[in-house]
């Protein structure tokens, strides 16, 4: 079994432009994840497309691996669990809202929602002047727990690039 992140889009009834959501499933490969996919979609059936996804091995300094069967959100290393922040922020200059998704391994909430700020310092941006705020936190331990298996999160001894795939792929 893996995590895998997926970046979905599609049309939904009223809106006037495409929309997007991050979504995660457990499969052994991206394929075997898209009846989830199907599931967690609100939009247009139709219309489900991925535009990106990825096997998360490794997040924030660690090795992500998922285990079958139960466990806690706790049970992993130090009491660290897996989140997902959704960053979101202005550039005066565009005419929308600035998103950053990122992976960060903490004890808790706020822990998670520090961290993952202080990565926007680091970000290389032609928006310069964009403020950030976290929008959306979800531990993704629960979530994985919820589909009957566990995250073991352990220090990693080689930090990793989050590897990805990006094209228009419709699974409706």
């Amino acid at each position: 079994m893996k995590l895998f992140m997926f970046y979905v889009g599609g049309s939904c009834r009223g809106a006037n432009v495409e929309l997007h959501d991050v979504r995660f499933a457990i499969g052994d490969a991206p394929e075997a994840c898209h009846a989830d996919l199907r599931r967690q979609w609100w939009g247009d059936p139709k219309s489900l497309h991925v535009d990106c996804w990825g096997e998360v091995r490794q997040a924030d300094g660690h090795d992500v691996a998922v285990e079958p069967g139960p466990g806690s959100e706790a049970g992993a290393e130090g009491g660290l669990r897996l989140f997902f922040v959704n960053l979101g922020g202005y550039d005066p200059r565009a005419f929308e809202e600035l998103h950053r998704n990122v992976l960060v391994v903490a004890p808790d909430a706020a822990l998670a929602k520090r961290r993952a700020l202080s990565l926007v310092e680091g970000w290389t941006t032609p928006h310069r002047d964009a403020l950030f705020e976290v929008e959306k936190l979800i531990c993704l331990n629960g979530a994985v727990e919820g589909a009957g298996a566990r995250l073991r999160l352990t220090k990693a001894r080689i930090e990793r690039p989050f590897e990805f795939v990006c094209g228009y792929l419709p699974i409706a």
